[in-house]
């Protein structure tokens, strides 16, 4: 559920085919339990995206809030800012800031991009500065995203290019085991979007862990079939129940 809600709440400069760009944007999701009769409000969450012309990067932060599940308040919350290369979507540095049952926890993750080096720096700590743990983790060499960059990195995909079924595969690294995540491309469609029908990208992810045959999330989404290729809708599956993060709006796409 962390990797859905990081993608979805956690799923960007000019693209392969120079189509898309990371816009500066501010996008709000709505996010939804179900699990048999059970279907209830799950959190809300944020991300906001500014470019930062001078250093060639985005800063891309996150920010979620349990409001009802099941009839209960949950005041947990989680933000996650990350510093991305605006022109191949690598991570360089990324903060997670956890606040859920007392607690309060910093993890940081520095990127080291120099030469062919595929190492990540993960520091965890408390807002004092104690540190609770440091070390330094290898993952795949090539392109490696983390799970804020994925977001951006699904969207300048040219898939008014593709067939339904193609696929595309990057590496993913979040600080644990290394993952290839498998974009398929499933075609056109209509999605209802805040009462109206929006034309999308359907496409579905499956991030498997590398060296652990079957260990794979899925999850679907839909982009909107336009120029902003805002993703309206993000479905996954857990181990118990569903997960639906929908878009509940954003300033400058018109939705």
């Amino acid at each position: 559920m962390k990797k859905l809600g990081i993608i979805a709440l956690s799923l960007m400069t000019a693209a392969a085919a120079g189509a898309w760009t990371v816009p500066d944007e501010t996008l709000h999701y709505g996010v939804r339990y179900k699990w048999g009769l059970i279907d209830a409000n799950a959190g809300v969450a944020t991300l906001t995206t500014v470019n930062n012309p001078a250093s060639g990067t985005f800063t891309a932060t996150l920010s979620g809030k349990s409001v009802d599940l099941m009839g209960h308040y949950y005041a947990a919350t989680d933000t996650m800012v990350g510093t991305i290369m605006a022109g191949d979507y690598r991570p360089v540095y990324n903060e997670h800031i956890t606040r859920e049952a007392g607690e309060f926890t910093i993890q940081t993750i520095t990127y080291d991009h120099s030469g062919d080096s595929s190492k990540g720096e993960i520091v965890k700590r408390l807002p004092d500065g104690k540190v609770l743990r440091s070390r330094v983790s290898h993952y795949a060499g090539g392109l490696t995203l983390d799970l804020l960059a994925v977001f951006y990195y699904i969207r300048q995909i040219p898939y008014e290019d593709m067939a339904a079924g193609e696929t595309v595969t990057v590496n993913i690294f979040a600080g644990q085991t290394p993952e290839t995540l498998t974009v398929t491309y499933n075609g056109r469609s209509t999605r209802p979007v805040r009462g109206r029908e929006v034309a999308t990208f359907g496409i579905s992810l499956d991030f498997s862990a590398q060296g652990e045959p079957g260990a794979v999330d899925n999850m679907e989404i839909w982009l909107a079939d336009d120029d902003t290729r805002v993703p309206v809708q993000i479905n996954g599956s857990l181990k118990i129940g569903h997960i639906e993060c929908s878009l509940l709006g954003e300033e400058a796409s018109g939705f």
